[in-house]
Formats: C-alpha cells, sequence, structure tokens
C-alpha cells in the first residue's frame, strides 16, 4: 500500500498580500480606512445617534500618511483575535455596521507603504502594533502575527490612528497632487453623506468635507415615489427605503440610481440594467433604457441591517444583482422608472402642443414643476410618485402610440407651405410631410 503524506497547500504571505491589494487602487484604499472610522463612530452611537463631536482626521503628502480619529478606539480582544487577522475568524462576529469580510485596514496598509504604526485606545486599555509590511510580507514563519504592545494604562481619549510610511511610488505621487485631495473630498462626502449629516467631521489634509443635500421635487401635484418595506436575507432582517422623483435641472450627470447600505453609498448615479434600466420585470413589462430625457430623474435605495453580511454588495464597493434582497428591491425600482418613463412622455408631448399652439395651449405638467419645492429625502412622505396629466389633445382621436418627429426650417417657406396646403400648424406640416414621403418609400411595397 501506498504511503500517505500530505502535500503544502498554505499560501506564502507575498502571494497573499499582492493577491489582496494588486486591485484596490489608492483612493480606495484610504476610503476603507475612512470607511473602518466610520463604522466605529457608528457603533458607538447607533444607527441614527448623533455624531457630533466625533471626527476623521487624515493628513497625507509624498512621505507619510496618517488617519486619526475618537470614534472609540479598537477593544484589546477584538484587536488580538480579529482586527488584525485578514478574514473574519469562525465564531467572531463585530456585527459591523460597514465592515464585512475584515480585509480593509491591512489592504490598505500593504497598498499605501512598507512601514506602518497602529496606536489604539478604548476607555479601558489602549496598544500599538508598529511593523515593516515589506518584511513581514517576505518572511517564511508559518503564524501570521503582528507585534502589539499593550499600554499600562488607556490614552486622554479612545480612539484610533494609523500611520504608514515608505510609501510606494504611486502612492507617493497621487498624494503629492492637489486635485487628489479634492477628488478624495468629493468621495468622502458622496459615499458617507449620511454620516456627516448626523454631525461627523471628515477633514483631509485642513479642508473639511461638507454635508450633501439630495432633493425631490414635491408638491404642487407631483410626489415623489416613497416606499419603506421590511425584507430578510440570510436570516437577518433587511430594511429598505426607496424614494425617488424628480432632481434639479441642468446636471444630468446626477441622474440615475444611489444605492447604500448601512449609510454607505456603494452604486452613484447608476443607469444601467443593475438597477432596472432598460430591462423586464416579473410581469413581462419593458423598461427603458436610460435616455437624456430622464436626466432630472433621481432614485435612492437605502439597504440597512445590524449584520453587513444581509447586505446585498459583494464587497464595500459592488452591488450583488442576484441577491435575492436585491432582486426584490429592483423589481420596485424598475417600477418606479415606468413612471419616470410616463411622466418624461407626457412632458415631451405638453411641449409640442405648446409649441404648436403658438403658446396657447394650458401646460400643466410645467406649471407644477415651476410651483414645486424642493424637499430633503428624509421628509418625502410615504406614497407613490405622481404627476399632472397633460391636457387631452383637441380633435385627435385615440389611437397607435406615436413619437415626435423634428426638425427645424426656413420660416418664410414654411408660411408658403402652410397657405399652399391650408395648414394652420407647423405640425400639421410635418404629418403631411411624413405621410406622402411613407407613400412614396413604403405604400407601394
Amino acid at each position: 500500500m501506498a504511503e500517505r503524506i500530505e502535500a503544502e497547500a498554505g499560501a506564502t504571505r507575498g502571494f497573499f498580500v499582492d493577491m489582496l491589494a494588486r486591485d484596490v487602487g489608492v483612493e480606495e484604499a484610504v476610503l476603507d480606512l475612512i470607511d473602518n472610522a466610520v463604522d466605529a463612530a457608528s457603533r458607538r452611537a447607533g444607527d441614527a445617534g448623533d455624531l457630533s463631536g466625533s471626527s476623521v482626521e487624515l493628513e497625507f503628502g509624498a512621505e507619510r500618511f496618517a488617519i486619526a480619529d475618537n470614534c472609540g478606539g479598537i477593544d484589546l480582544e477584538t484587536a488580538r483575535n480579529g482586527a488584525f487577522r485578514f478574514g473574519r475568524p469562525p465564531g467572531f462576529d463585530p456585527q459591523t455596521p460597514i465592515g464585512r469580510s475584515g480585509v480593509g485596514m491591512k489592504r490598505a496598509i500593504f497598498r499605501l507603504g512598507t512601514r506602518f504604526r497602529v496606536d489604539s485606545s478604548t476607555a479601558a486599555a489602549g496598544f500599538t502594533v508598529e511593523a515593516d509590511a515589506g518584511r513581514w510580507r517576505d518572511e517564511g514563519k508559518p503564524r501570521w502575527t503582528f507585534p502589539m504592545a499593550v499600554a499600562d494604562s488607556p490614552a486622554s481619549g479612545p480612539g484610533t490612528r494609523v500611520e504608514v510610511r515608505g510609501l510606494h511610488g504611486d502612492v507617493s505621487g497621487a498624494f503629492a497632487e492637489a486635485r487628489f485631495v479634492r477628488r478624495m473630498l468629493r468621495q468622502a462626502e458622496a459615499r458617507h453623506e449620511r454620516a456627516i449629516g448626523r454631525g461627523l467631521r471628515i477633514v483631509l489634509n485642513g479642508r473639511t468635507a461638507d454635508p450633501l443635500r439630495r432633493e425631490l421635487l414635491c408638491g404642487a401635484g407631483i410626489s415623489p415615489e416613497c416606499l419603506e418595506l421590511e425584507l430578510a436575507s440570510r436570516g437577518s432582517p433587511v430594511e429598505l427605503r426607496i424614494v425617488a422623483g424628480i432632481g434639479p435641472e441642468g446636471r444630468p450627470a446626477d441622474s440615475g440610481w444611489y444605492v447604500y447600505c448601512n449609510g454607505r453609498l456603494v452604486l452613484e448615479a447608476d443607469r444601467t440594467e443593475l438597477t432596472g434600466w432598460g430591462t423586464g420585470d416579473p410581469d413581462g413589462g419593458a423598461v427603458p433604457a436610460w435616455h437624456p430625457r430622464y436626466e432630472r430623474v433621481r432614485g435612492f435605495a437605502f439597504f440597512g441591517s445590524v449584520h453587513s453580511g444581509a447586505l446585498p454588495w459583494t464587497t464595500r464597493t459592488g452591488i450583488d444583482g442576484s441577491a435575492d434582497v436585491y432582486r426584490n428591491a429592483r423589481a420596485k425600482m424598475q417600477s418606479a422608472i415606468r413612471g419616470f418613463a410616463w411622466f418624461a412622455r407626457n412632458l415631451e408631448r405638453e411641449r409640442e402642443r405648446y409649441e404648436e399652439g403658438s403658446g396657447g395651449d394650458p401646460r400643466p405638467i410645467a406649471d407644477a414643476l415651476g410651483k414645486a419645492r424642493y424637499v430633503a429625502l428624509g421628509e418625502v412622505p410615504p406614497g407613490r410618485f405622481g404627476a399632472p396629466a397633460p391636457p387631452a389633445a383637441r380633435g385627435v382621436p385615440p389611437g397607435p402610440e406615436t413619437t415626435a418627429v423634428r426638425f427645424r426650417a426656413e420660416a418664410s417657406r414654411m408660411d408658403e407651405l402652410k397657405e399652399a396646403l391650408a395648414a394652420d400648424t407647423n405640425r400639421r406640416i410635418g404629418e403631411i410631410a411624413f405621410a406622402r414621403l411613407y407613400d412614396e418609400e413604403i405604400g407601394g411595397r
């Protein structure tokens, strides 16, 4: 009988670390560390608690990176058994609002540089972990540990500070750019708008992130969509709130769906099939693809759960479109998109009739858009999306679905045609021209 032995299947530190950090950008690494601080602040204050007095401050340049917060610190048990491990150990469930896989801080440190120091303190105790990450990466020791020094007494205030030196070349170059700070501010404001709105201060190289105010039109016959549902995922309850409606003019890049998990923005201004555009639905109805006519459409889907693993994200930057809880939500999002399509189509028809009527036809939709006021998402009452209907076309019997055809022509020549054909509007000339061209090119086939 052949001898039975074991083949080594363990990963080397270098391979594991390189694979972990390879596809992470510099900005994402920094945002991972901000996430950890926001996570700690939210965990300490509660899901809707006041975060005033909590802060996250970042300082970085060509030589070093540092992030410090006063959001409660890491307790010794978590530090020893979870915070510095790559992944969550069995049975370890800190129920963090954002952190899920247990790789964010370590991945960020290895992505940014070769030497790091972490100082953290709670009201009960403190510790320091300091290591040469580059040397640690290449060690062949079987146990993966970092040296930890426990403080005799806690620091003056509970919080955590992470400092990284020996920055990699691309990291040092990025940190030296003035525009990098602007980009990071913009992303921090968007991804953590809820925490900032609750009072959390995020400061990057002396510049403070501003709170964002998401608003939708409400009133004068216009009502946003607002649904609140209780769902379940992986044995845990998930709260879903969908708010959608009409946003400001002149900002087409902001159109689309925004998806949040426990207050953190995961998808921003998405206009793809992932959020329902250009798809079917369980009832067989078509949902239109995004089009510039929907430039004022804004949709917001908020998922919340005490167990971050129950939320429909793949990582903290992606959505799992196949998750049951997300598919449930997307069906509601598709329904809202069909309402937006109805609104946009009616608005176009109203404009056409108004222009063809030389400004004499009523404009109930445009009037409502002018009279409605913007309200914050938190102030939107429950209900379905709605807007005034356009006035019925005069003398036009019901028939097949129609579409608008627009072109420009010299005004004097158009007037001559209207007189020759006894037509009273430009629209009538277009209808005659289309009918004749259709008969010539299609009708005789």
